[in-house]
């Protein structure tokens, strides 16, 4: 990723830092976005170990200037604020930042997206103020957990990514702002943690996911049966894509439809005056367990 270098210490304002893509990461998107047969040029330039280097070393060096990202969306915030409150803020991590690439044509109408590739819940609460509530949104839309199972910022506790999430629900409906909650989507591993096996405590945080939301009155919505049901998450050519599918599969305007079509909808939140963005967006999952 390529950064405008920032000032040292506490100034007065600080200048948007938004970034442009290094090769990996446009291969990355290239991949999660692609659809049809496996591109094996496609393919060696997302394994690549150069680029997926480059791009740690990079990715370390923005997080000792700036950890939480603030910078990213500053300047894209000031102008949200002068067009008007926003009628819904998705926030979270990779999924997030790449359903703008996938099917830009949803982030309209007073849909903002505020999503960045590798956060863990720590780093998006820390983004939530500025991100999210200063925005005066009429709700969010929280997806994040993959990146703390993973350990992108350091080891963690299951109670730690309970706490960040009960910390952004606090301060969402305080300021009046309606949540909405996602499960964390299908990921049979992570290529750069192989160590960690994901399935089982995806499992047990989308539990508790389920239940907070329902004591706390937000929405729950049931991606990860969604999208194992379409199988789209197991289209891979290797150990590491079932995460990267996960994106295609929420994030892909042509797979949307057979994602939230799954769902076992109980009602719509129609948050756009024609509407034809909110039904496939936000189907509502019915408050029940999944079968397992």
């Amino acid at each position: 990723m390529t950064q405008t270098p920032t000032p040292i210490g506490m100034v007065d304002q600080l200048d948007p830092t938004p970034r442009e893509n290094s090769p990996f990461e446009q291969a990355i998107l290239e991949f999660v976005l692609r659809s049809g047969p496996p591109d094996v040029e496609l393919m060696a330039r997302v394994m690549d170990p150069v680029g997926r280097t480059t791009y740690t070393e990079a990715e370390v060096e923005q997080r000792a200037r700036d950890w939480p990202f603030l910078g990213l969306y500053r300047g894209e915030n000031e102008a949200v604020r002068k067009e008007g409150k926003p009628k819904v803020v998705f926030i979270g991590d990779s999924i997030t930042e790449i359903w703008r690439y996938g099917d830009p044509a949803l982030f309209t109408h007073g849909i903002v997206g505020r999503g960045i590739s590798g956060q863990t819940t720590p780093q998006t609460l820390i983004r939530f103020y500025p991100d999210v509530v200063a925005l005066k949104p009429t709700a969010v839309h929280i997806l994040c957990g993959g990146n703390d199972i993973a350990g992108n910022t350091g080891s963690t506790t299951p109670q730690d990514y309970k706490n960040n999430i009960m910390a952004m629900l606090d301060i969402a409906q305080v300021n009046g702002i309606k949540v909405m909650i996602g499960s964390i989507t299908p990921s049979a591993g992570f290529s750069h943690r192989p160590e960690v096996k994901p399935i089982a405590r995806i499992a047990e945080l989308n539990d508790w996911l389920r239940q907070i939301a329902q004591e706390r009155g937000a929405v729950f919505i049931d991606y990860f049966n969604a999208l194992a049901a379409t199988a789209i998450h197991q289209r891979r050519t290797a150990s590491q894509q079932g995460r990267l599918r996960g994106h295609a599969a929420v994030g892909h305007r042509g797979d949307r439809e057979s994602v939230f079509g799954r769902l076992n909808v109980s009602d719509v939140l129609r948050v756009t005056k024609k509407g034809r963005h909110a039904a496939s967006l936000f189907c509502v999952a019915k408050q029940q367990q999944p079968g397992r």
